[in-house]
C-alpha cells in the first residue's frame, strides 16, 4: 500500500496551486487527476478534438431544471485551465469583506490576499493584449462606447511573445513536479476512507481498470465545484456538502458583421461592466460547431453557419443569481446529478440582460443579431428588441454557464459551512477542500483568480499549522 504525506485530488486551478505550494515547501505530494495528460497546445483551442479529449463528457453537461443550464468541466491534467479563455479578475475586496462578515470567515482581509494575487499575476504572465484589440473585442467596445456604457479589457494569463496560454500544466504543475510532486493521470478517486472522524486513505480506480488504496496524512480535494462535493458525498461526508451550488446563468446572441472577423482559436477580451457585478456582457469562442449550436433552436437554424461564415461572433450576458443548486450522487453511478432552480426573478433579470446584449451589439453596427432562444428571429433595429426579448421563457431559454462554485462553502458558521475559514472540513480531520467549491457565492466575475489566491492562502496556512515555512510565492 502506498503512503504519501499529502494527497491532492484534482489538478486544475485549485489542485495545481495547492500542489506547487506544498511541494515547494518540501512536502511529499501526490496529485491524482481523473483525465488524461495532454501536452498544452497540442489540440486547437475550443476545437471538437479538444472537447473530445479534455472536456468531461465532451462538454455536454447540464444542471437540471426548467430551464436546464449547460456547463462544461475540464477533465485532464490542468483541469478547466486547459480549456477556458484565461481571462483574469483579481479577488474583489468588496466581496471578500462581504463573505468575511456574512459567513464568519477569518483571515480573509484583502490586504492579506493582495500579495498572493500579485505573485499569481507574475507567475502567470497576466497582462493586456499587446497592440490594438482584435476585431471581435473592439466590436463590443465600440457598441458600449456608442451607448455610453463602461467597457474594459480583461487581462489574461497569456505569454503573447510565445502565443501560449499560461494554464496550470505550463505553470504551477511544472513547478510542483520540479519540487518533487508526482502527478498521476487517469486516476479517479472513488471514495475516501474515514475512521474515527479522520480521513486516512483513498480508493483509486485507474483508466486500465486496476485499483489501489493510497494512504495519506492529509488530503486536499480540488476536483471542482461539482466533482469535489460528489467525492465527499460518496465518502459519506454530507454535512452542508453539495447543497449551496451557485453559478452565473447566461444568455447568448449571434451578431453578424464583417467587422467582427472572428478568430475561432480565441475569445474576445472586452467586457461591458456598466451593470457589474450583477450583470456582465462579453464575448465567447466562435467556430462553425459552436455557431451551429447557438443557432440550432432559433428561426435562423444551423443554415446560418454557411450564411454567416466568419462574419459572426457569439456574445453573452451573464447574471448573478441568488439561487442555490444541488449536487447529488446516486448509488452505483459515477457521475453526480446537478440541479439548479431558476426563479421568476432570475428570468426577469435574464430578459433584461438579453435586451441589453442585443442593444449593444446593434449599437456596435451589427447587420443583424439573433438571440440564442427557441424560435429567436434575426433583428436589425432596436425597436425589435422588446418583442424578441419576450420570447425568452422557461421553455425557450437556452441557458449556459462557465462559472460554477459554492458547493462546499467555507466559514466558521457550522450551521451553514462545510469547511472552516481555511478549507479544513468541519466534519472530518485531515481533509481539506481547496477549489471553487469553497467560494461562498457566484462573484459576478471569473472566479479563477479568486480561487487560486484562496488555494495558495489555505495551503500556506496548512504549512504553518505544521510548523513549516511556506515557499516564496514568486517562481524563480
Amino acid at each position: 500500500m502506498k503512503h504519501v504525506d499529502v494527497l491532492v485530488v484534482g489538478s486544475g486551478a485549485g489542485g495545481a496551486t495547492t500542489a506547487a505550494t506544498l511541494a515547494r515547501a518540501g512536502v511529499d505530494t501526490l496529485v491524482l487527476e481523473e483525465g488524461p495528460d495532454i501536452a498544452a497546445g497540442v489540440l486547437p483551442q475550443f476545437s471538437q478534438d479538444q472537447m473530445r479529449a479534455q472536456y468531461r463528457n465532451r462538454g455536454q453537461l447540464v444542471a437540471l431544471g426548467i430551464p436546464p443550464i449547460a456547463y462544461a468541466e475540464g477533465r485532464c491534467v490542468g483541469g478547466s485551465t486547459e480549456i477556458n479563455s484565461g481571462l483574469y479578475h483579481p479577488p474583489s475586496p468588496e466581496l471578500l469583506a462581504r463573505w468575511s462578515r456574512i459567513w464568519h470567515i477569518e483571515g480573509l482581509d484583502s490586504q492579506d490576499v493582495a500579495p498572493i494575487s500579485a505573485a499569481l499575476e507574475q507567475n502567470l504572465s497576466v497582462g493586456m493584449f499587446p497592440g490594438p484589440l482584435p476585431p471581435a473585442s473592439q466590436f463590443l467596445a465600440d457598441g458600449a462606447r456608442q451607448l455610453g456604457w463602461r467597457a474594459v479589457e480583461v487581462p489574461r494569463w497569456y505569454r503573447h511573445d510565445r502565443g501560449e496560454r499560461q494554464s496550470m500544466s505550463r505553470t504551477y504543475l511544472q513547478e510542483a513536479v520540479k519540487a518533487g510532486a508526482q502527478i498521476r493521470s487517469g486516476a479517479w478517486v472513488r471514495r475516501l476512507e474515514v475512521h474515527n472522524g479522520r480521513a486516512g486513505a483513498a480508493w483509486v480506480e485507474y483508466a486500465d481498470g486496476s485499483t489501489e488504496r493510497i494512504a495519506f496524512d492529509a488530503a486536499f480535494v480540488c476536483g471542482g465545484a461539482v466533482q469535489s462535493p460528489a467525492l465527499l458525498l460518496r465518502s459519506g461526508i454530507r454535512r452542508k456538502v453539495g447543497r449551496t451550488l451557485s453559478l452565473h446563468p447566461t444568455v447568448k446572441a449571434v451578431a453578424r458583421s464583417p467587422r467582427i472577423g472572428n478568430d475561432p482559436r480565441d475569445v474576445p477580451v472586452t467586457q461591458v461592466r456598466e451593470f457589474a457585478p450583477n450583470m456582465t456582457i462579453g464575448g465567447s469562442a466562435t467556430d462553425p460547431a459552436l455557431l451551429a449550436l447557438a443557432l440550432l433552436e432559433t428561426a435562423v437554424g444551423v443554415g446560418g453557419v454557411l450564411q454567416y461564415g466568419l462574419d459572426a461572433g457569439i456574445y453573452y450576458a451573464a447574471i448573478r443569481s441568488p439561487g442555490r443548486g444541488r449536487v447529488r450522487v446516486l448509488p452505483r453511478t459515477r457521475d453526480p446529478v446537478v440541479t439548479f432552480p431558476t426563479s421568476h426573478r432570475d428570468m426577469a433579470r435574464l430578459r433584461s440582460a438579453l435586451g441589453r446584449l442585443l442593444l449593444v451589439l446593434l449599437a456596435a453596427g451589427a447587420e443583424e443579431v439573433v438571440p440564442s432562444v427557441g424560435g429567436g428571429e434575426a433583428i436589425r433595429a432596436p425597436e425589435q428588441i422588446t418583442q424578441e426579448v419576450q420570447r425568452l421563457t422557461r421553455r425557450t431559454a437556452e441557458l449556459m454557464t462557465v462559472h460554477v462554485c459554492s458547493s462546499v462553502p467555507m466559514g466558521e458558521d457550522r450551521a451553514r459551512c462545510a469547511v472552516d475559514s481555511f478549507g479544513a472540513s468541519h466534519e472530518v480531520a485531515g481533509l481539506y477542500v481547496n477549489d471553487a467549491s469553497i467560494i461562498n457565492e457566484a462573484p459576478g466575475i471569473n472566479p479563477q483568480g479568486t480561487l487560486m489566491a484562496l488555494a495558495i492562502r489555505n495551503a500556506e496556512h496548512f504549512l504553518r499549522s505544521r510548523g513549516q515555512q511556506p515557499p516564496p510565492r514568486e517562481f524563480a
